[in-house]
């Protein structure tokens, strides 16, 4: 017996993590982080989009060339990039505007590894 009074087992095994393990949790950490850092333009970009969309439907614009003017200059203070007035899909549904927009967005992430998101939306029925 040892001095503390403890008998060492051949079988006793430490409990906790190994620094093998340690590192690929981190490794997955920082990879998720940089990935979202990554994508979080992208979904900014995407939300100063809706948010000009629903400023124009709440103006009211009577003609599509009204919508894609506004949103044209809207785009410009946004500083949004990846749509303009053109790529908006505008009808009249039961005399109500209705603006679709669709685009994709692809993301640079390492060598030849890229990742492409598609946004798309509506203001059918309260969509937006």
């Amino acid at each position: 017996m040892n001095p503390s009074g403890f008998r060492a087992s051949s079988r006793a095994r430490a409990a906790g993590f190994s620094t093998l393990s340690v590192m690929f949790w981190i490794a997955i950490l920082v990879s998720v982080v940089y990935v979202f850092f990554k994508v979080l333009p992208a979904m900014n970009e995407h939300f100063a989009v809706r948010k000009a969309i629903r400023s124009i439907v709440a103006t009211g614009p009577a003609t599509p060339l009204e919508v894609i003017n506004t949103f044209d200059r809207q785009k410009g203070i946004d500083g949004i990039e990846s749509i303009s007035g053109r790529d908006l899909e505008v009808t009249r549904e039961d005399g109500v505007l209705v603006i679709t927009y669709g685009y994709d967005r692809k993301i640079p992430l390492m060598g030849g590894v890229s990742l492409l998101i598609r946004y798309e939306g509506t203001t059918r029925k309260g969509a937006l």
